[in-house]
């Protein structure tokens, strides 16, 4: 479905900024070895478990969130790239986070899908 990590990525941003769980289900790897550590979280394994995890999150409403990407990094069929996000709180407060998005791209499916998130 995506055939970049840039992608990847813009729908990712997308679907927690509208809280849509369809799309988020489809950005991530349907892997067992798929990890995304949400802040202050211990490690989600697996795609079923960090959807599960998203589902709540996205359940709440999403957020108004903003993003830069400080590097990009490729070897191979990895893309690694260096986040800020910038995340806008109910109570007006801007909450600033750096995440690494790493990306495998699997040529026999003609995609790329994020396999970790972390934060």
């Amino acid at each position: 479905m995506f055939k970049t990590a840039d992608e990847a990525e813009a729908a990712f941003y997308a679907a927690f900024s509208s809280a849509d769980i369809e799309t988020m289900k489809q950005v991530w790897a349907e892997s067992p070895h798929a990890v995304c550590i949400h802040p202050m979280s211990a490690p989600l394994y697996g795609h079923a478990a960090i959807v599960e995890s998203w589902a709540a999150i996205l359940a709440k409403g999403g957020g108004k969130i903003a993003h830069q990407t400080l590097y990009r990094r490729r070897e191979g069929n990895l893309a690694i790239h260096g986040i800020e996000e910038r995340l806008m709180l109910p109570q007006g407060v801007e909450a600033r986070m750096h995440a690494t998005h790493v990306h495998m791209h699997e040529p026999d499916a003609g995609e790329a899908k994020p396999q970790a998130i972390l934060h």
